[in-house]
Protein backbone atom coordinates (compact mmCIF):
# COMPACT_ATOMS: atom_id res chain seq x y z
CA UNK A 1 0.00 0.00 0.00
CA UNK A 2 2.68 2.22 1.15
CA UNK A 3 4.67 2.08 -1.99
CA UNK A 4 1.42 2.37 -4.27
CA UNK A 5 1.44 5.75 -2.38
CA UNK A 6 4.72 6.47 -3.54
CA UNK A 7 4.33 5.52 -6.77
CA UNK A 8 1.10 7.57 -6.97
CA UNK A 9 2.59 10.39 -5.98
CA UNK A 10 5.79 10.46 -8.25
CA UNK A 11 3.18 10.06 -11.03
CA UNK A 12 1.29 13.08 -9.76
CA UNK A 13 4.39 15.10 -9.58
CA UNK A 14 5.51 13.60 -12.68
CA UNK A 15 2.17 14.89 -14.95
CA UNK A 16 2.60 18.32 -13.60
CA UNK A 17 5.88 18.13 -14.72
CA UNK A 18 4.76 17.30 -17.96
CA UNK A 19 1.92 19.86 -18.57
CA UNK A 20 4.01 22.70 -17.02
CA UNK A 21 6.96 21.65 -19.99
CA UNK A 22 4.52 21.64 -22.33
CA UNK A 23 3.04 25.13 -21.49
CA UNK A 24 6.24 26.53 -21.00
CA UNK A 25 7.30 25.56 -23.71
CA UNK A 26 4.44 26.76 -25.78
CA UNK A 27 4.71 30.06 -23.80
CA UNK A 28 8.44 30.47 -25.07
CA UNK A 29 7.56 30.33 -28.49
CA UNK A 30 5.25 32.75 -27.97
CA UNK A 31 7.14 35.50 -26.46
CA UNK A 32 10.25 34.21 -28.61
CA UNK A 33 7.71 35.57 -31.02
CA UNK A 34 7.20 39.00 -29.43
CA UNK A 35 10.39 39.76 -27.95
CA UNK A 36 12.54 38.33 -30.95
CA UNK A 37 15.78 37.01 -30.97
CA UNK A 38 17.64 39.77 -29.02
CA UNK A 39 14.45 40.09 -26.16
CA UNK A 40 15.37 36.43 -25.63
CA UNK A 41 18.92 36.72 -25.19
CA UNK A 42 17.85 39.71 -22.92
CA UNK A 43 15.37 37.02 -21.23
CA UNK A 44 17.62 34.25 -21.01
CA UNK A 45 20.48 36.59 -19.41
CA UNK A 46 17.77 37.76 -16.66
CA UNK A 47 16.37 34.80 -15.91
CA UNK A 48 20.00 33.14 -15.37
CA UNK A 49 20.46 35.90 -12.39
CA UNK A 50 17.05 35.05 -11.26
CA UNK A 51 17.93 31.41 -10.91
CA UNK A 52 20.60 32.00 -8.90
CA UNK A 53 19.24 34.25 -6.59
CA UNK A 54 16.04 31.88 -6.36
CA UNK A 55 18.92 29.00 -6.03
CA UNK A 56 20.42 30.71 -2.94
CA UNK A 57 17.26 32.11 -1.26
CA UNK A 58 15.14 28.41 -1.44
CA UNK A 59 17.14 25.66 -2.72
CA UNK A 60 17.30 22.94 0.27
CA UNK A 61 14.51 24.28 2.27
CA UNK A 62 11.81 22.03 0.72
CA UNK A 63 13.43 19.56 0.74
CA UNK A 64 14.58 19.79 4.54
CA UNK A 65 11.12 20.81 5.30
CA UNK A 66 10.04 17.32 3.43
CA UNK A 67 12.60 15.13 5.06
CA UNK A 68 12.23 16.51 8.92
CA UNK A 69 8.21 15.95 8.85
CA UNK A 70 8.49 12.83 7.25
CA UNK A 71 10.89 11.99 10.16
CA UNK A 72 8.73 13.33 12.77
CA UNK A 73 5.65 11.43 11.56
CA UNK A 74 7.63 8.36 12.08
CA UNK A 75 9.50 8.86 15.32
CA UNK A 76 8.01 12.20 16.71
CA UNK A 77 11.39 13.94 16.77
CA UNK A 78 10.80 17.20 16.98
CA UNK A 79 6.88 17.24 18.55
CA UNK A 80 5.18 19.10 16.42
CA UNK A 81 5.32 18.96 12.22
CA UNK A 82 3.82 22.40 12.09
CA UNK A 83 7.03 23.84 14.53
CA UNK A 84 9.04 22.13 11.58
CA UNK A 85 6.73 23.83 9.21
CA UNK A 86 6.76 27.24 10.89
CA UNK A 87 10.69 27.84 11.92
CA UNK A 88 11.53 26.60 8.11
CA UNK A 89 9.17 29.18 6.48
CA UNK A 90 10.60 32.07 9.48
CA UNK A 91 14.42 31.01 8.25
CA UNK A 92 13.59 30.47 4.54
CA UNK A 93 11.81 34.25 4.75
CA UNK A 94 14.43 35.78 6.55
CA UNK A 95 16.66 34.95 3.61
CA UNK A 96 14.22 35.88 0.40
CA UNK A 97 13.71 39.30 2.01
CA UNK A 98 17.12 40.00 2.78
CA UNK A 99 18.14 38.48 -0.78
CA UNK A 100 15.44 41.17 -2.20
CA UNK A 101 16.08 43.89 -0.46
CA UNK A 102 19.46 43.86 -1.71
CA UNK A 103 18.28 42.98 -5.51
CA UNK A 104 16.53 45.97 -5.19
CA UNK A 105 18.99 48.38 -3.95
CA UNK A 106 21.91 47.06 -5.59
CA UNK A 107 19.53 46.25 -9.33
CA UNK A 108 21.59 49.75 -10.83
CA UNK A 109 24.73 48.07 -10.55
CA UNK A 110 23.83 44.75 -11.01
CA UNK A 111 22.80 45.13 -14.52
CA UNK A 112 25.08 47.86 -15.18
CA UNK A 113 28.51 46.09 -14.08
CA UNK A 114 27.52 42.66 -13.53
CA UNK A 115 24.85 42.01 -15.95
CA UNK A 116 26.25 44.64 -18.21
CA UNK A 117 22.91 45.26 -19.77
CA UNK A 118 20.81 48.41 -18.32
CA UNK A 119 18.04 47.22 -19.93
CA UNK A 120 17.46 44.33 -17.39
CA UNK A 121 17.32 47.09 -14.84
CA UNK A 122 13.43 47.19 -14.54
CA UNK A 123 13.01 43.26 -14.81
CA UNK A 124 15.75 43.25 -11.78
CA UNK A 125 12.93 45.36 -9.67
CA UNK A 126 9.90 43.44 -10.73
CA UNK A 127 11.63 39.96 -10.10
CA UNK A 128 12.94 40.77 -6.41
CA UNK A 129 9.50 40.82 -4.66
CA UNK A 130 8.56 37.40 -6.09
CA UNK A 131 11.97 35.78 -4.21
CA UNK A 132 9.60 35.66 -0.08
CA UNK A 133 6.41 34.47 -1.98
CA UNK A 134 8.75 31.84 -3.49
CA UNK A 135 10.56 30.95 -0.15
CA UNK A 136 6.63 30.40 2.02
CA UNK A 137 5.31 28.75 -0.85
CA UNK A 138 8.35 26.54 -1.00
CA UNK A 139 7.83 25.23 2.10
CA UNK A 140 4.41 24.52 2.19
CA UNK A 141 5.18 22.06 -0.86
CA UNK A 142 7.67 20.36 1.24
CA UNK A 143 5.28 20.07 4.33
CA UNK A 144 2.52 18.26 2.05
CA UNK A 145 5.15 16.11 -0.02
CA UNK A 146 6.37 14.76 3.75
CA UNK A 147 2.30 13.66 3.97
CA UNK A 148 2.12 12.25 0.60
CA UNK A 149 0.06 14.34 -0.72
CA UNK A 150 1.45 15.66 -3.74
CA UNK A 151 -1.52 16.92 -5.44
CA UNK A 152 -1.38 20.31 -3.85
CA UNK A 153 1.93 21.29 -4.95
CA UNK A 154 1.36 19.95 -8.15
CA UNK A 155 -1.51 21.98 -8.76
CA UNK A 156 0.18 25.18 -7.76
CA UNK A 157 2.88 24.41 -9.77
CA UNK A 158 0.38 24.30 -13.07
CA UNK A 159 -1.93 27.37 -11.30
CA UNK A 160 1.69 29.41 -11.57
CA UNK A 161 2.65 28.55 -15.60
CA UNK A 162 -1.03 29.73 -16.07
CA UNK A 163 -1.25 32.62 -14.58
CA UNK A 164 1.91 33.43 -15.53
CA UNK A 165 1.26 32.57 -19.07
CA UNK A 166 -2.16 34.43 -19.11
CA UNK A 167 -1.21 37.57 -17.43
CA UNK A 168 1.98 38.30 -20.01
CA UNK A 169 -0.09 37.75 -22.79
CA UNK A 170 -2.61 39.84 -22.02
CA UNK A 171 -0.15 42.53 -20.55
CA UNK A 172 2.28 42.20 -24.01
CA UNK A 173 -0.51 42.81 -26.34
CA UNK A 174 -1.65 45.88 -24.72
CA UNK A 175 2.25 47.22 -24.61
CA UNK A 176 2.41 50.08 -26.98
CA UNK A 177 6.02 50.52 -26.69
CA UNK A 178 7.98 47.50 -27.92
CA UNK A 179 11.28 48.04 -26.25
CA UNK A 180 13.04 44.75 -24.80
CA UNK A 181 13.36 46.16 -21.72
CA UNK A 182 9.93 46.79 -20.98
CA UNK A 183 8.74 43.67 -22.77
CA UNK A 184 11.23 41.66 -20.94
CA UNK A 185 9.93 43.47 -18.01
CA UNK A 186 6.44 42.36 -18.58
CA UNK A 187 7.44 39.23 -18.60
CA UNK A 188 9.53 39.37 -14.95
CA UNK A 189 6.14 41.08 -14.12
CA UNK A 190 4.54 37.64 -15.23
CA UNK A 191 6.70 35.50 -13.34
CA UNK A 192 5.99 37.61 -10.31
CA UNK A 193 2.07 37.27 -10.28
CA UNK A 194 2.33 33.70 -10.98
CA UNK A 195 4.81 33.56 -7.49
CA UNK A 196 2.56 35.05 -5.51
CA UNK A 197 -0.99 33.14 -6.82
CA UNK A 198 1.14 29.92 -5.81
CA UNK A 199 1.70 31.01 -2.64
CA UNK A 200 -1.55 32.71 -2.08
CA UNK A 201 -2.96 28.92 -3.39
CA UNK A 202 -0.70 26.35 -0.82
CA UNK A 203 -1.54 29.06 2.22
CA UNK A 204 -5.03 28.55 1.62
CA UNK A 205 -4.80 25.01 1.08
CA UNK A 206 -2.56 24.66 4.15
CA UNK A 207 -5.08 26.18 6.64
CA UNK A 208 -8.10 24.52 5.11
CA UNK A 209 -6.11 20.91 5.37
CA UNK A 210 -4.42 21.47 8.91
CA UNK A 211 -6.18 20.68 12.33
CA UNK A 212 -7.79 22.75 14.51
CA UNK A 213 -5.62 22.14 17.86
CA UNK A 214 -2.50 24.43 18.15
CA UNK A 215 0.63 22.91 19.51
CA UNK A 216 3.27 25.31 20.52
CA UNK A 217 6.64 24.81 18.90
CA UNK A 218 9.28 22.33 21.29
CA UNK A 219 12.82 21.99 20.22
CA UNK A 220 13.24 25.37 18.28
CA UNK A 221 17.09 25.34 18.21
CA UNK A 222 17.38 21.30 17.28
CA UNK A 223 14.77 21.91 14.65
CA UNK A 224 16.13 25.12 13.32
CA UNK A 225 19.79 22.96 13.51
CA UNK A 226 18.48 20.41 11.50
CA UNK A 227 17.14 22.47 8.93
CA UNK A 228 20.39 23.94 8.23
CA UNK A 229 21.88 20.59 8.41
CA UNK A 230 20.05 19.77 5.35
CA UNK A 231 19.60 22.69 3.18
CA UNK A 232 22.73 24.72 3.17
CA UNK A 233 24.91 21.67 1.91
CA UNK A 234 22.11 21.66 -0.92
CA UNK A 235 22.37 25.31 -1.35
CA UNK A 236 25.83 25.63 -1.12
CA UNK A 237 25.88 23.15 -4.44
CA UNK A 238 23.22 24.42 -6.15
CA UNK A 239 24.18 28.17 -5.78
CA UNK A 240 27.75 27.65 -6.84
CA UNK A 241 26.41 25.90 -10.42
CA UNK A 242 23.85 28.72 -10.77
CA UNK A 243 27.03 30.77 -10.13
CA UNK A 244 29.05 29.35 -13.13
CA UNK A 245 25.89 29.15 -14.80
CA UNK A 246 25.55 32.67 -14.79
CA UNK A 247 29.52 33.65 -15.35
CA UNK A 248 28.86 31.11 -18.34
CA UNK A 249 26.22 33.26 -20.08
CA UNK A 250 27.82 36.79 -19.53
CA UNK A 251 30.78 35.53 -20.81
CA UNK A 252 29.44 34.11 -23.92
CA UNK A 253 27.71 37.67 -24.50
CA UNK A 254 30.93 39.83 -23.49
CA UNK A 255 32.84 36.98 -26.03
CA UNK A 256 30.27 37.62 -28.77
CA UNK A 257 30.57 40.80 -28.34
CA UNK A 258 33.76 41.29 -28.83
CA UNK A 259 34.07 39.26 -31.95
CA UNK A 260 31.68 41.30 -33.32
CA UNK A 261 33.70 44.58 -32.90
CA UNK A 262 31.24 45.75 -29.94
CA UNK A 263 27.99 44.92 -31.88
CA UNK A 264 26.07 43.86 -28.66
CA UNK A 265 22.54 43.24 -30.60
CA UNK A 266 24.42 40.75 -33.14
CA UNK A 267 25.81 38.92 -29.65
CA UNK A 268 22.56 39.31 -27.29
CA UNK A 269 20.85 38.04 -30.83
CA UNK A 270 22.86 35.14 -31.06
CA UNK A 271 22.65 34.08 -27.52
CA UNK A 272 19.16 34.64 -27.61
CA UNK A 273 18.53 32.12 -30.45
CA UNK A 274 20.85 29.67 -28.74
CA UNK A 275 19.82 29.76 -25.03
CA UNK A 276 16.31 31.10 -25.32
CA UNK A 277 14.86 29.37 -28.90
CA UNK A 278 16.96 26.07 -29.90
CA UNK A 279 18.49 25.06 -26.74
CA UNK A 280 14.97 24.38 -24.99
CA UNK A 281 13.71 22.61 -28.48
CA UNK A 282 15.97 20.39 -28.18
CA UNK A 283 15.46 19.93 -24.69
CA UNK A 284 11.74 19.63 -25.05
CA UNK A 285 11.60 15.55 -25.96
CA UNK A 286 13.05 15.32 -22.22
CA UNK A 287 9.73 16.02 -20.02
CA UNK A 288 8.75 12.74 -21.69
CA UNK A 289 12.35 10.94 -20.57
CA UNK A 290 11.51 12.43 -17.15
CA UNK A 291 9.07 9.92 -16.93
CA UNK A 292 11.80 7.14 -17.31
CA UNK A 293 14.06 8.75 -14.25
CA UNK A 294 11.04 9.21 -12.03
CA UNK A 295 9.62 6.10 -12.05
CA UNK A 296 12.77 4.18 -11.96
CA UNK A 297 14.30 6.07 -8.77
CA UNK A 298 11.78 4.51 -5.98
CA UNK A 299 12.64 1.32 -7.70
CA UNK A 300 16.70 1.56 -8.52
CA UNK A 301 16.68 3.20 -4.33
CA UNK A 302 14.87 -0.15 -3.24
CA UNK A 303 17.22 -2.70 -5.05
CA UNK A 304 20.27 -0.35 -4.14
CA UNK A 305 19.15 -1.11 -0.67
CA UNK A 306 18.63 -4.72 -0.60
CA UNK A 307 21.55 -5.01 -2.64
CA UNK A 308 19.49 -6.41 -6.01
CA UNK A 309 22.81 -5.94 -8.30
CA UNK A 310 20.87 -7.88 -10.85
CA UNK A 311 17.91 -5.73 -10.95
CA UNK A 312 19.84 -2.26 -10.83
CA UNK A 313 21.82 -3.54 -14.19
CA UNK A 314 18.60 -4.50 -15.91
CA UNK A 315 17.51 -1.79 -15.00
CA UNK A 316 20.60 0.71 -16.18
CA UNK A 317 21.02 -1.37 -19.42
CA UNK A 318 17.29 -1.22 -20.58
CA UNK A 319 17.51 2.45 -19.59
CA UNK A 320 20.14 3.38 -22.07
CA UNK A 321 19.19 1.20 -24.65
CA UNK A 322 15.66 3.08 -24.59
CA UNK A 323 17.52 6.97 -24.27
CA UNK A 324 19.51 6.11 -26.97
CA UNK A 325 17.19 4.66 -29.50
CA UNK A 326 15.18 7.62 -28.78
CA UNK A 327 17.84 10.48 -28.52
CA UNK A 328 18.87 8.90 -32.20
CA UNK A 329 15.32 9.03 -33.42
CA UNK A 330 15.12 12.79 -32.06
CA UNK A 331 18.39 13.65 -34.05
CA UNK A 332 17.56 12.31 -37.22
CA UNK A 333 14.12 14.59 -37.15
CA UNK A 334 15.96 17.61 -36.31
CA UNK A 335 18.40 16.61 -39.60
CA UNK A 336 15.80 15.64 -41.98
CA UNK A 337 13.74 18.97 -41.09
CA UNK A 338 15.45 21.57 -39.73
CA UNK A 339 14.09 24.20 -41.84
CA UNK A 340 10.55 23.54 -41.75
CA UNK A 341 10.39 22.54 -37.81
CA UNK A 342 11.97 25.96 -37.76
CA UNK A 343 9.39 27.73 -39.46
CA UNK A 344 6.51 25.78 -37.58
CA UNK A 345 7.69 27.35 -33.87
CA UNK A 346 9.92 30.55 -35.10
CA UNK A 347 10.19 33.20 -37.55
CA UNK A 348 13.65 33.56 -37.37
CA UNK A 349 15.75 32.68 -40.33
CA UNK A 350 18.90 31.98 -38.05
CA UNK A 351 17.33 28.75 -35.94
CA UNK A 352 17.31 26.34 -38.96
CA UNK A 353 21.45 26.29 -38.90
CA UNK A 354 21.41 26.13 -34.95
CA UNK A 355 19.16 23.14 -34.97
CA UNK A 356 21.49 21.87 -37.87
CA UNK A 357 24.61 21.87 -36.18
CA UNK A 358 23.38 21.27 -32.44
CA UNK A 359 20.88 18.69 -32.52
CA UNK A 360 23.66 16.34 -32.81
CA UNK A 361 23.81 16.74 -28.85
CA UNK A 362 20.90 15.16 -28.65
CA UNK A 363 21.77 11.89 -27.89
CA UNK A 364 24.27 13.29 -25.74
CA UNK A 365 22.38 15.48 -23.26
CA UNK A 366 19.68 12.98 -23.17
CA UNK A 367 21.94 10.31 -22.03
CA UNK A 368 23.40 12.57 -19.69
CA UNK A 369 19.75 13.37 -17.81
CA UNK A 370 19.17 9.22 -17.59
CA UNK A 371 22.74 8.81 -16.05
CA UNK A 372 22.81 11.54 -13.30
CA UNK A 373 19.36 10.56 -12.34
CA UNK A 374 20.03 6.95 -12.12
CA UNK A 375 23.57 7.70 -9.94
CA UNK A 376 21.16 9.72 -7.91
CA UNK A 377 19.20 7.03 -7.26
CA UNK A 378 21.68 4.84 -6.38
CA UNK A 379 23.81 7.00 -4.01
CA UNK A 380 26.41 8.06 -6.37
CA UNK A 381 25.13 12.16 -6.61
CA UNK A 382 28.09 13.66 -5.23
CA UNK A 383 30.31 12.20 -8.12
CA UNK A 384 27.94 13.31 -10.98
CA UNK A 385 27.90 16.93 -9.14
CA UNK A 386 31.73 16.76 -9.06
CA UNK A 387 31.62 16.18 -12.37
CA UNK A 388 29.38 19.28 -13.04
CA UNK A 389 31.81 21.64 -11.53
CA UNK A 390 34.20 20.37 -13.47
CA UNK A 391 32.53 20.75 -16.56
CA UNK A 392 31.34 24.01 -15.81
CA UNK A 393 34.76 25.75 -14.46
CA UNK A 394 36.22 24.18 -17.72
CA UNK A 395 33.61 25.86 -20.21
CA UNK A 396 33.93 28.83 -18.26
CA UNK A 397 37.80 28.70 -19.11
CA UNK A 398 37.36 28.11 -22.94
CA UNK A 399 34.39 30.42 -23.21
CA UNK A 400 36.51 32.86 -21.96
CA UNK A 401 39.63 32.32 -24.28
CA UNK A 402 37.76 30.88 -27.15
CA UNK A 403 34.77 32.75 -28.05
CA UNK A 404 36.47 36.45 -28.15
CA UNK A 405 38.61 34.92 -30.87
CA UNK A 406 35.74 32.36 -33.09
CA UNK A 407 32.36 33.83 -32.28
CA UNK A 408 29.62 31.66 -32.54
CA UNK A 409 31.58 28.48 -33.75
CA UNK A 410 33.86 28.45 -31.13
CA UNK A 411 31.04 28.43 -28.54
CA UNK A 412 29.46 26.04 -30.63
CA UNK A 413 32.48 23.58 -30.55
CA UNK A 414 32.48 24.32 -26.75
CA UNK A 415 29.40 22.97 -26.41
CA UNK A 416 29.63 19.79 -28.00
CA UNK A 417 32.98 18.91 -26.16
CA UNK A 418 31.60 19.39 -23.09
CA UNK A 419 28.45 17.60 -23.38
CA UNK A 420 30.41 14.50 -24.79
CA UNK A 421 32.59 14.94 -21.93
CA UNK A 422 29.68 15.07 -19.27
CA UNK A 423 27.65 12.45 -21.12
CA UNK A 424 30.55 9.72 -21.45
CA UNK A 425 32.52 10.77 -17.78
CA UNK A 426 28.57 9.82 -16.19
CA UNK A 427 28.38 6.98 -18.40
CA UNK A 428 31.44 5.61 -17.42
CA UNK A 429 31.01 5.84 -13.60
CA UNK A 430 27.18 3.88 -13.87
CA UNK A 431 29.12 1.47 -15.63
CA UNK A 432 32.08 0.88 -13.23
CA UNK A 433 30.45 1.07 -10.20
CA UNK A 434 26.95 -1.00 -11.66
CA UNK A 435 29.64 -3.51 -13.39
CA UNK A 436 27.17 -3.49 -16.40
CA UNK A 437 28.93 -4.29 -19.98
CA UNK A 438 28.44 -2.13 -22.65
CA UNK A 439 27.05 -3.54 -25.90
CA UNK A 440 28.08 -0.97 -28.85
CA UNK A 441 26.49 -3.15 -30.92
CA UNK A 442 23.20 -2.62 -29.93
CA UNK A 443 23.36 0.64 -27.71
CA UNK A 444 24.58 2.83 -30.99
CA UNK A 445 25.43 0.81 -34.42
CA UNK A 446 22.16 -0.71 -35.03
CA UNK A 447 19.97 1.86 -34.00
CA UNK A 448 22.27 4.23 -36.28
CA UNK A 449 21.76 2.12 -38.86
CA UNK A 450 18.15 1.78 -38.20
CA UNK A 451 17.59 5.57 -38.56
CA UNK A 452 19.62 6.10 -41.66
CA UNK A 453 17.24 3.27 -43.21
CA UNK A 454 14.27 5.00 -42.08
CA UNK A 455 15.75 8.42 -43.30
CA UNK A 456 16.00 7.13 -46.72
CA UNK A 457 12.43 5.97 -46.98
CA UNK A 458 11.21 9.71 -45.59
CA UNK A 459 13.21 11.53 -48.07
CA UNK A 460 11.60 9.18 -51.06
CA UNK A 461 7.97 10.49 -49.55
CA UNK A 462 9.04 14.25 -48.58
CA UNK A 463 7.90 15.98 -52.03
CA UNK A 464 5.03 13.64 -52.51
CA UNK A 465 3.86 14.73 -48.63
CA UNK A 466 4.68 18.22 -48.96
CA UNK A 467 2.57 18.93 -52.40
CA UNK A 468 -0.56 17.16 -50.69
CA UNK A 469 -0.59 18.80 -47.35
CA UNK A 470 0.39 21.81 -45.23
CA UNK A 471 3.83 21.99 -43.66
CA UNK A 472 2.75 21.06 -40.26
CA UNK A 473 1.24 18.40 -41.06
CA UNK A 474 4.11 16.62 -43.56
CA UNK A 475 6.09 16.90 -40.76
CA UNK A 476 3.82 14.88 -38.35
CA UNK A 477 3.23 12.67 -41.22
CA UNK A 478 7.14 11.58 -41.99
CA UNK A 479 8.22 11.73 -38.70
CA UNK A 480 5.06 8.73 -38.38
CA UNK A 481 6.93 6.96 -41.02
CA UNK A 482 10.25 7.78 -40.05
CA UNK A 483 8.98 6.19 -36.45
CA UNK A 484 7.49 3.39 -37.72
CA UNK A 485 10.33 2.05 -40.10
CA UNK A 486 12.86 2.88 -37.32
CA UNK A 487 11.04 0.62 -34.81
CA UNK A 488 10.37 -2.17 -37.67
CA UNK A 489 14.06 -1.94 -38.37
CA UNK A 490 15.06 -1.84 -34.03
CA UNK A 491 13.07 -5.19 -34.09
CA UNK A 492 14.43 -7.05 -37.06
CA UNK A 493 17.59 -6.32 -36.22
CA UNK A 494 16.63 -8.17 -32.75
CA UNK A 495 18.00 -4.30 -30.75
CA UNK A 496 14.39 -4.55 -29.20
CA UNK A 497 12.31 -7.15 -28.42
CA UNK A 498 10.11 -8.66 -26.03
CA UNK A 499 12.29 -7.99 -22.58
CA UNK A 500 12.69 -4.17 -24.13
CA UNK A 501 8.36 -4.28 -24.09
CA UNK A 502 8.26 -5.92 -20.80
CA UNK A 503 10.20 -3.56 -19.29
CA UNK A 504 8.48 -0.80 -20.26
CA UNK A 505 5.15 -2.75 -18.85
CA UNK A 506 7.31 -3.08 -15.48
CA UNK A 507 8.13 0.60 -15.16
CA UNK A 508 4.28 1.61 -15.88
CA UNK A 509 2.15 -1.15 -14.51
CA UNK A 510 1.60 0.72 -11.32
CA UNK A 511 -0.04 3.70 -13.17
CA UNK A 512 -2.68 1.40 -14.40
CA UNK A 513 -3.15 0.13 -11.07
CA UNK A 514 -3.94 3.52 -9.66
CA UNK A 515 -6.16 4.71 -12.08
Amino acid sequence: MKKNVLIKGALTILSASIITRILGFIFRIYIAEKLGAEGMGLYQLITSLYMLVVTFATSGVSLAVSCMIAENIATNKYGCSKSVLKISILWALSVSIIVSIILIAFSLPISNHILRDNRTFYSILILAPSLPFMSISCCIKGYFYAKRKSLHPSNAIVIEQIIKMLFTIGLINLNINKNDAYSCAIVSLGMTIGEIASCIYMGIIYYKSKNSTINKPRCSRKIFTNILKISVPVQTSSTLNSTLRLAENILIIEGLKFFTHGNGSIATSTYGVIKGMVLPLLLFPTSFLQAIITVLIPELSGANAGGKEKSIRKACEKSLQLTLIMGIYITALFLLFPQEISNLFYSNPNVSPMIKNLCILCPLMYLEMVCVGILNAIGEQIASMKYKIIDSITRLALIWFFVPKGGVNAFLIIMVISNLFTSLINLYHLLKVTCLPLDLNKLILKPTISILLSSCISIFFKNQLSQLFPSWLTIILLSAIVMITYIILLFSFNCIGNKEISFIKTCFKSKKSNK
